[in-house]
């Protein structure tokens, strides 16, 4: 499925207080669509299966859902590859293995011209230690997530979740050094990363993606979180 970034949904974003109190719809379904295609993505990484196959069946599957492209690439990592997850860097060749780690992080954009992104983990047959540490980046997620607030600032995000990751042994490995991104009418990026240097408030639609490692294990979780007027929803 090629990338397409030819319409922009019909979404009056303003990035203050007077921000709308919910997401707007068709962001809801976008972001539900990433959140299957990504579950998908994680059902059928197997033994056997190589990281480029796993990318055609999520666009498979992005496709019979009514998704027009996507629009940045479908990373998929296995074994060794799953400890980089980054724009630049395609599905291959490489194969999963039992007890192997594969991420998959998925950008649909809709019929209406909105974003989605998510990134779910798989862990490949009966790895306790891979599940565990996977486990516990995604508790350490969940409980950041119920921490945001409308308005809060992209750094002071980042300050908490680097903390808890680094008391539970985790080390940070986005390339650039954060934790997400902010997610507007048919762009990414327009308010930074969350990161240490961002202190722009966050409103609307933030990407939240911690993607850390522990005992050689690289484990990442992705969900967008709607900064409304009054209260934080997780999409």
């Amino acid at each position: 499925m090629a990338a397409s970034f030819s319409m922009k949904p019909a979404w009056a974003y303003r990035p203050g207080p007077d921000v709308a109190p919910s997401a707007p719809p068709g962001l809801c379904r976008a972001q539900a669509l990433a959140r299957a295609a990504a579950q998908f993505g994680v059902s059928v990484a197997k033994a056997g299966i190589s990281e480029a196959e796993i990318e055609q069946q999520v666009h498979e599957y992005l496709h019979r859902h009514g998704a027009t492209g996507v629009w940045t690439i479908t990373t998929v990592g296995a074994g060794e590859n799953a400890r980089v997850c980054f724009p630049t860097q395609g599905p291959g060749e490489q194969i999963a293995a039992e007890q192997d780690i594969v991420i998959i992080d998925v950008h649909p954009i809709t019929q209406e011209g909105f974003w989605g992104d998510c990134t779910r983990t798989a862990i490949v047959g009966d790895a306790p230690q891979a599940q565990a540490t996977l486990n516990d980046l995604q508790a350490i997620h969940h409980a950041m997530l119920s921490r945001c607030r409308p308005g809060m600032p992209a750094n002071e995000l980042f300050a908490m979740t680097a903390e808890r990751l680094a008391a539970e042994g985790f080390i940070l490995l986005d390339l650039l050094g954060n934790i997400g991104h902010s997610l507007s009418a048919g762009a990414a990026y327009t308010h930074g990363f969350i990161d240490a240097d961002n202190a722009s408030p966050m409103w609307g639609a933030w990407a939240i993606e911690p993607f850390a490692l522990r005992d050689e294990m690289a484990v990442k979780v992705e969900d967008v979180v709607w900064f409304g007027r009054d209260r934080c929803t997780v999409l």
